[in-house]
């Protein structure tokens, strides 16, 4: 095992802020001094505590630069660019990647590639100290990813449309660091002090301090989905044969209400001609978790509600006649189905076939409903101290904001957790600017409402108000999704046009 490491986001291909003093960190084991060199310059740092920390002055665009560390082991970090780096924060929004957004801009993510444009997705090391105790978060290995290839499909969207405009303009290399987390609130962001303002209750929090903690909480609800999960398979359940009894449902709707378990779906279609290259099947968003064959073969699955259903499968499997899709879902909390809006059809060689109308619907395995654990992002103060802390060395030119989902069922106090998360930040990253983008439309399918919920609203009037009570900010809109019940619309490209725009404007 190495005696001397970098924290894991000084690795190969990483982007440097120009223009900004760069700091590299990591540990070492036995020596007391260890030697840095980049870009000509050399200094030494002390090692306190197994850790050192080493001051470099600041540098204009670079490309291809060598970061050296001389200590019981020496270590070379190479193709190192120096250029404009950007925090993207908030949740699933900033984190849904590219290739959930091939759908609508295909063309413009194969249109090229952009090597200098890179991306650094931080796992976040979920640890609370004890209330007065020091951070005891660690900084997980990573890596550098550059946006080629099939590489940029990992990338942010938003982050990668508006980097690759970025770049465009100003041919400067451009690092992405994506710390966004899926379903994270806005006190996960914020300090002890921060949330104690805002009334947060510390015996929400107390459960999850300690070394450990968090982990061993992940672990137990990890393992209560696993058996609840298999709790829905049923015994000696014959598909076929309960097809005797089905009930016919209109797809796509909320057709399932006070059921929790298994349940399945069936259509039966027919087809003139069998197809020999790859098909697609689109099932739209489906509540909660699918399995869904053809044929009896299974074509795709998904954990949860949210990605949209593309299944790609090989047209062997169909034939001429009459063909099977089989869903088997999995409701957790009581209401379920096929959400209306979406795109529900196959797609092969000769053409579309609609899948919208009857279906059979057949119950598999009734429970009671599931009781979810809570995400790790849910849990105030845990993305400050895995996620700000770790990084707050790392000089970055902006601060991309994209929340307020997860605080839509309270949001009254928003603006001011807003103005003490940013301060905090600031206090940590410099006096950078904010690009916050707006929360989109959304309702809720299962609430079956026909307008946007007021605390969405709410939320959404507090982040267009923003420049007025926090300085240095400027607002993107998300535009209205198409459908409204889509919690990810896909057309991140134009998010990300008007974030570039934004971002050089603050850069003019």
């Amino acid at each position: 095992m190495a005696a001397t490491k970098l924290l894991g986001i000084y690795s190969d291909g990483m982007v440097l802020q120009r223009n900004k003093e760069i700091i590299i960190e990591g540990t070492e084991d036995t020596l007391s001094e260890v030697k840095i060199s980049f870009a000509g310059v050399s200094t030494a740092a002390l090692v306190e505590g197994g850790r050192f920390k080493a001051v470099l002055p600041p540098q204009d665009v670079m490309r291809g630069a060598v970061l050296k560390v001389e200590g019981t082991d020496i270590i070379e970090v190479t193709d190192v660019c120096v250029g404009d780096v950007f925090m993207l924060a908030g949740q699933s929004n900033m984190e849904l990647p590219v290739v959930r957004t091939v759908d609508l801009n295909k063309e413009e993510i194969e249109a090229g590639d952009y090597p200098e444009v890179r991306q650094f997705y931080l796992t976040p090391d979920y640890e609370l100290p004890l209330k007065g105790s020091d951070s005891i978060c660690g900084f997980p290995d990573g890596k550098w990813v550059k946006a080629e290839g099939e590489d940029k499909y990992a990338f942010s969207a938003i982050g990668f449309y508006a980097a690759k405009r970025i770049y465009e303009k100003n041919g400067i290399p451009v690092g992405l660091i994506l710390n966004a987390q899926g379903g994270a609130t806005i006190e996960a962001y914020m300090s002890e002090e921060d949330n104690e303002a805002v009334g947060t209750k510390e015996e929400d929090i107390a459960p999850f301090r300690g070394k450990g903690a968090i982990k061993e909480y992940i672990e137990k609800c990890n393992q209560n989905t696993v058996t609840w999960r298999g709790n829905t398979v049923a015994e000696n359940f014959d598909l076929e044969e309960a097809l005797k009894d089905a009930k016919d449902v209109e797809l796509p709707g909320i057709v399932v209400t006070d059921y929790s378990g298994s349940i399945w779906f069936v259509k039966e279609f027919e087809l003139d001609n069998a197809p020999e290259g790859k098909c697609l099947l689109k099932l739209g968003d489906l509540i909660d978790a699918d399995v869904t064959y053809v044929n009896g073969v299974e074509v795709g699955r998904t954990e949860y509600q949210y990605p949209p259903r593309k299944y790609y499968f090989d047209g062997s499997i169909l034939k001429t006649g009459k063909n099977i899709i089989s869903t088997r879902l999995i409701i957790e909390l009581g209401k379920g189905g096929f959400v209306p809006g979406h795109p529900y059809y196959l797609e092969t060689e000769y053409g579309k076939i609609d899948l919208t109308g009857t279906w059979k619907m057949v119950p598999e395995k009734k429970l009671d409903d599931f009781v979810p654990g809570k995400l790790p992002q849910l849990i105030p103060l845990s993305l400050y101290y895995a996620a700000l802390i770790p990084l707050q060395d790392y000089a970055v030119s902006q601060i991309w904001w994209c929340q307020g989902e997860s605080n839509s069922g309270e949001p009254e106090g928003y603006d001011r957790k807003m103005i003490l998360m940013f301060r905090k930040m600031r206090e940590m990253y410099g006096d950078v600017p904010v690009i916050l983008i707006r929360i989109a439309d959304y309702i809720n399918p299962l609430t079956f409402e026909t307008e946007v919920p007021e605390g969405w609203r709410m939320i959404q009037r507090l982040q267009d108000e923003a420049p007025n009570y926090i300085s240095n900010v400027k607002v993107v809109k998300s535009p209205c999704p198409d459908p409204i019940h889509e919690l990810h619309p896909q057309n991140k490209s134009g998010i990300g046009a008007d974030v570039a725009k934004a971002s050089l404007e603050f850069n003019s």
